[in-house]
This record gives structure tokens, C-alpha cells and sequence, in this order.
């Protein structure tokens, strides 16, 4: 490989005069920073909960003078001792509803890994149960703790009225509120309908963000120009996953040095430490000091993560529902509702993604030219994820057939370019062979034929035809 390089003129340098580049951890500049991390860092609300607890249970206790007028007229009537021995009951009731609260979430995560896919864990933990619900419940116990903690300083014996019994009457009511939501939220979560609806729609919503960060950007070539000076590898730093790429930050730092970068892997692609994740070339002669300063630079703009982030990783959603129909193929689960409904969403979602501007992007400069080169996914790459995999295992339904066949013809009735309705025909051609070949004797093998032949018609300009009654 070295030898082919020198031979085009490129010059690999060896990573020990480049040094090392540092990727970060944290928000892509183009994502919402408050937003991010807000979304992943699960131990932010529960500690809001707990000090907003704790500073509730400070000031109700003994509270200022211009309070205490306003709230002495719903304030109960108990002495110190009567109001600790009222907080500790809150605070059982309070403990005991959070266990309930905790093991139906336990549960609930467990039966959905397994019925499901791992990977709709996050969904759960970043639903409402995690967000609303366990806040609510540690402010209140925090609240407890430290109102019966602050009683013990309170002089006197007299009756007198207590603020903080009131507020902790009104945060009791407020969790049993928060339990009986989350056990009603927890069984409409819990249907399939809702779990790959929700993929779908924050799948597409990442979708069109990323668009939107397309509005610059050039039409990519059909060949990738090669570099015509010496290139220098981008290695990654650490073991892990690309989560997100700055285009913004790579074009400044491509534009003010005169270089060119390409980037080799995609979000949501695995990295090995000290692996080749792409290059990078100058219009003039560099250092190996001035290499290793635009190597760090420009991997600042790329982030990896121990795992794969939904919020910027619109295969991981596609993955996501094809895991939902693999795993309802399998045969300790065959549920072929379950495989229809995710297959739908999928039909839905690419259908939607037809019409978006996908495939590697080219950012060019002020004046033009292409500095900056990313790899992304293409339709033909969400279409061959959606169904190799589930046609392997599901060849043999002919609900999976059926609904895989109308998810390419419907895919090729909504693209807009010629190349991607050529591409959704070529993907009804793939699915309709493999079918044929995995069924040769099947009895239902000529109502496939006759839909495809449809869909083909359908694909010249005819309406989708609907789907036969062994379809549903």
C-alpha cells in the first residue's frame, strides 16, 4: 500500500511525527449545548430535585418574616414534635411509592430488552420516569429529611402553626400523582405501536437537522479527488464511536491553513485507538510541527463517545427498527404483529428520507473550492440496512415479503432524484429474487410475483396497489 501511494505521488507520515490529536467529549457545536445536556447527563434532574428538596425543607421550617404571613393561614397546627413524627410518615409514604415507581421501571426495561432490542433502553431511560417522576420523588424525601432534621432546632413545645407540614401534605399528593402517571405512561410505553412510532419520529426529527446543516454545501463527485502533495493520517485517540462531525470548525481550520480533509467514517461508525479515521492534505509544504497543530485542531471537530448517539445517528434509529423486527422473527419470539409494525415505521420513515439530501457531503470554501469531505450514508445504504437483515430471517412470511416490497416501491413512488427511484427498483428486483430463491415451492410465492409486478407498474407513475389479504 505504501509503495502505491509513492507511486501517485502521496506521502504517508508515520504517526510519530504527527503526535497525538485529541477528540473531545461533549455537544457537537451545531447541536443545542443546553439541550445535550440536559439529555445526557440522567443525574441532573434527580439532583435538582434533591437541593430544591433540601432548600424547601430550610426555608418552610422557620420561614422569613414576610412568608410567614402569607403562609400562616394554610399552615397546620401542630408542635415540633408532632410535625417530625408527620414528616417521617410523608417520608415512608414517599420511599415506599419510589420503590414501586423503581422496580416497575426495572421491568419494564428488562421485558423490553428482551422482547424488543437493547437498544431501545435509552428511550426509556430518557422518558418521563427518569426526567419527571424520580425528581419528584427525591425532592420530596430531601424535603423530609431535612424539615425533620431542621424541627429538632425549633424551641418551644406550644402549637403553632407549620408550613412545612402543609408543603409536605401537597408534595405527597404530587408523587402519588407522579405514580399513578408514570404506571399509565409505563403501559401506553410499553405497546409496540408507540415504541417503534417514537423511533420513527426522533429518527426523522435528526434527520432534517442534518439537513439543515446541508444548505452550504457542494454536490458531492462521483470520484473523490485524490490529494496531489503529501497526506497525513487522522488517527483517533481512544476506542469508541463517532457520535457527531463539526463541519463548521473543520472548514475554519481547513480554510485558514489551505488544507483539505477527508473523513473516512461515518456517524456511528466504531474507531480503533490509533486507527486511520481519515486525512488530510496542504496546498503547501508543512512542518511536522505545523502537521501535528492542525491534526489536533481538526480533530476537535470530531467527537467520539463510548456509544452511539441517537440525537445525531439516523442509522442507529433505522438499526433501531430493524432490531424490532429481527427480534420478533426469532423464533423464542415470533411475533410477526410486532415485525408489520416496525416495518411500517420503516416504510414511513424511508420514504421521508427519499426526499432529504443524503450520501457524503462536500463543504467548500468561500471561494469554491472543496476543503472538507464527510462521509455519510446514502439512501442504497439505508435501504440495504433496512432489508438484508430482515429479509435473511423473514423470507419465509410473506407478511415481511410483502411489506418489504411495498416499502420499496413506496420509497420509489416518493424519491425525487432518478437515482434513488432506480435505486428502490433495484431493492424490489433484490427482495423479489431472494424470495424466489429461499421459496421456490411455497404456494403463496404467486401473489408475490403478481404484487411486485404491480409495484413495478406502480413505480412507472400507477398508484401503490394495496396489499393482499395475506399481508396483514
Amino acid at each position: 500500500m505504501a509503495e502505491v501511494l509513492r507511486m501517485a505521488g502521496i506521502q504517508a507520515l508515520p504517526r510519530t511525527a504527527l503526535g497525538r490529536g485529541v477528540p473531545r467529549f461533549g455537544p457537537p457545536r451545531d447541536a443545542p449545548p443546553l439541550r445535550w445536556w440536559l439529555r445526557h447527563r440522567l443525574w441532573l434532574t434527580p439532583v435538582v430535585g434533591a437541593v430544591v428538596g433540601a432548600c424547601l425543607g430550610v426555608v418552610f421550617v422557620e420561614p422569613p418574616v414576610f412568608a410567614a404571613r402569607v403562609l400562616r393561614g394554610v399552615a397546620w397546627q401542630a408542635t415540633s414534635s408532632e410535625a417530625r413524627d408527620m414528616l417521617s410518615t410523608v417520608l415512608g409514604i414517599a420511599l415506599t411509592s419510589l420503590s414501586i415507581v423503581l422496580s416497575l421501571s426495572m421491568l419494564v426495561v428488562q421485558n423490553a430488552a428482551g422482547q424488543f432490542s437493547p437498544r431501545l433502553l435509552r428511550h426509556f431511560v430518557h422518558g418521563a420516569g427518569i426526567r419527571v417522576v424520580i425528581p419528584v420523588f427525591v425532592a420530596t424525601s430531601v424535603f423530609c429529611l431535612v424539615a425533620t432534621h431542621e424541627f429538632g432546632f425549633v424551641a418551644g413545645a406550644e402549637r403553632a402553626p407549620r408550613p412545612a407540614l402543609s408543603l409536605a401534605m401537597l408534595l405527597l399528593v404530587v408523587c402519588e400523582g407522579a405514580l399513578v402517571f408514570h404506571v399509565l405512561h409505563t403501559l401506553q410505553s410499553m405497546r409496540v405501536e408507540n415504541i417503534v412510532q417514537r423511533v420513527r419520529v426522533d429518527t426523522l426529527r435528526v434527520a432534517r437537522r442534518l439537513e439543515r446543516l446541508r444548505a452550504g454545501d457542494m454536490e458531492a463527485p462521483a470520484e473523490v479527488p485524490a490529494p496531489t502533495g503529501e497526506r497525513w493520517p487522522l488517527r483517533a485517540e481512544r476506542n469508541g464511536f463517532v457520535v457527531a462531525v463539526d463541519a463548521r470548525p473543520l472548514l475554519e481550520v481547513t480554510t485558514a491553513r489551505r488544507l483539505v480533509v477527508h473523513l473516512e467514517r461515518a456517524i456511528g461508525e466504531p474507531v480503533i485507538q490509533g486507527g486511520e479515521v481519515g486525512w488530510f492534505a496542504s496546498d503547501d509544504r508543512l512542518s511536522p510541527a505545523s502537521c501535528e497543530v492542525a491534526e489536533a485542531l481538526l480533530l476537535r471537530a470530531i467527537h467520539t463517545d463510548r456509544w452511539r448517539d441517537e440525537d445525531v445517528d439516523v442509522a442507529l434509529g433505522v438499526r433501531q427498527l430493524v432490531d424490532v423486527a429481527v427480534k420478533a422473527l426469532s423464533p423464542g419470539i415470533n411475533d410477526p404483529y410486532t415485525v408489520v409494525e416496525a416495518l411500517d415505521q420503516l416504510t414511513f420513515l424511508m420514504c421521508e428520507l427519499s426526499q432529504l439530501r443524503l450520501g457524503p457531503r462536500v463543504v467548500p470554501d468561500m471561494s469554491g473550492r472543496p476543503r472538507v469531505f464527510l462521509r455519510a450514508l446514502s439512501l442504497r445504504d439505508y435501504l440495504d440496512l433496512v432489508t438484508d437483515q430482515t429479509l435473511r430471517y423473514g423470507a419465509t412470511e410473506p407478511a415481511v415479503v410483502l411489506r418489504l416490497l411495498r416499502l420499496a416501491g413506496a420509497v420509489g413512488q416518493h424519491a425525487r432524484q432518478a437515482e434513488a427511484r432506480r435505486t428502490a427498483r433495484e431493492t424490489l428486483h433484490r427482495v423479489l429474487a431472494a424470495t424466489e430463491q429461499g421459496q421456490k415451492d411455497a404456494s403463496w410465492l404467486a401473489g408475490i410475483r403478481r404484487y411486485a409486478e404491480s409495484l413495478e407498474q406502480a413505480l412507472e407513475g400507477k398508484p401503490l396497489p394495496p396489499l393482499p389479504a395475506i399481508g396483514f
